[in-house]
């Protein structure tokens, strides 16, 4: 009794359709997760130069905020674009916006005379300034008023090659000196 098994099995078009469409496939998936990895590489360095910027910006308001005898200097009406203060430890820090060639950065200046040249970078080299501003007021020799600056900074960060990021930023302080 000789009994016929059915031969089972994959044709070669079966097989070549197969194949065709897993590579359709993981070409799709390749591609996505490599434009997943671009954005998350992106989004880690924007947050890295946003991360700068604000340490930046929060130092320059906590050496503000336990200053004394500000000087503004530049436009006029308390508006400046250089902003010169002694500190608590009772040094004349000046901070100005530092301008290398095509680069240009927030500048600290820790001795009397502050030029954009002789001026310490705290920011990013990827983080250009396009303008910072100083804005004073309540300046009074005396025990009438709290002087308060408002800080804006506006320019733009180099999250990856091919894509810059815009911004602006605004942030204040208050004397903070005790004065019985």
């Amino acid at each position: 009794m000789n009994k016929k098994i059915p031969i089972r099995g994959f044709t070669l078009i079966e097989m070549i359709v197969s194949v065709g469409l897993f590579s359709v496939v993981m070409l799709v998936v390749t591609a996505a997760y490599l434009a997943i990895i671009t954005l998350d590489k992106e989004s880690r360095s924007t947050n890295e130069l946003v991360v700068n910027l604000s340490f930046a910006l929060e130092s320059m308001a906590r050496n503000v905020r336990t200053g004394t005898a500000y000087s503004c200097a530049g436009a006029g009406n308390g508006t400046c674009e250089q902003l010169s203060f002694i500190d608590a430890e009772g040094k004349t820090v000046t901070y100005v916006r530092k301008v290398e060639g095509v680069e240009s950065s927030i500048g600290q200046c820790l001795s009397g005379a502050c030029t954009s040249s002789s001026a310490v970078g705290l920011t990013d080299p990827r983080i250009t300034i396009q303008s910072l501003t100083f804005y004073v007021w309540g300046v009074v020799t005396g025990d009438q008023t709290q002087p308060q600056v408002l800080m804006t900074v506006r320019g733009t960060m180099q999250a990856s090659v091919s894509r810059t990021v815009d911004f602006t930023i605004q942030t204040s302080a208050t004397q903070r000196v005790l004065d019985l």
